[in-house]
């Protein structure tokens, strides 16, 4: 009777250990968004004046980086992403198989890619430098109110290149913003 009665009491350390799914989401492995015919002819004649310009510089390398660039942009614009699944434990998150301790984690912002709503997070790894999971819109305040428990909200992305980014799309566009 005595061995029964202490199987049957369970220690306020059982469950430290386990890890709990606070939230787990079917979604793109990315952000996707098709190009129509008038965006590759516009984003190609650019690359060809481009090129010419520096064909006289003779940076013969340069375009050839250039015109790899163009070709892993088009084949990530036409080769959509696959479903993975994303969680949030109380350990971690998952990408798909790749996990990210909270302690690797510094902070997190929620942005808009292409047709994408997304939440954005900085890690304090070399690399990747940030994770970017893509979330459906009306899951935004159940993530959001799971993440800043963890880790500081902030209002967008912090870095330079990210700043520089959406500035030239805004005033460079390749595509007409009325469709």
């Amino acid at each position: 009777m005595p061995q029964t009665k202490e199987k049957d009491k369970k220690s306020p350390f059982d469950n430290l250990n386990e890890e709990k799914v606070l939230f787990e989401w079917e979604a793109a492995e990315r952000s996707f968004k098709r190009r129509d015919r008038d965006f590759w002819i516009t984003a190609i004649s650019i690359l060809v004046l481009v090129s010419v310009i520096l064909i006289f510089v003779k940076e013969f390398f340069l375009i050839v980086a250039l015109g790899s660039a163009l070709f892993l942009f088009y084949v990530l614009a036409v080769v959509p992403p696959e479903k993975i699944k994303n969680k949030i434990t109380n350990r971690a998150i998952y990408f798909g198989e790749a996990v990210y301790d909270w302690p690797l984690l510094r902070r997190f912002w929620f942005e808009k890619s292409l047709n994408s709503q997304m939440v954005s997070i900085e890690t304090n790894l070399r690399f990747p430098r940030q994770i970017s999971l893509v979330i459906n819109p009306k899951d935004q305040t159940k993530i959001q109110k799971i993440l800043i428990k963890k880790m500081p909200l902030i209002e967008n992305s912090p870095t330079f290149v990210d700043k520089l980014t959406a500035w030239a799309i805004k005033k460079l566009p390749l595509e007409d913003r009325k469709k």
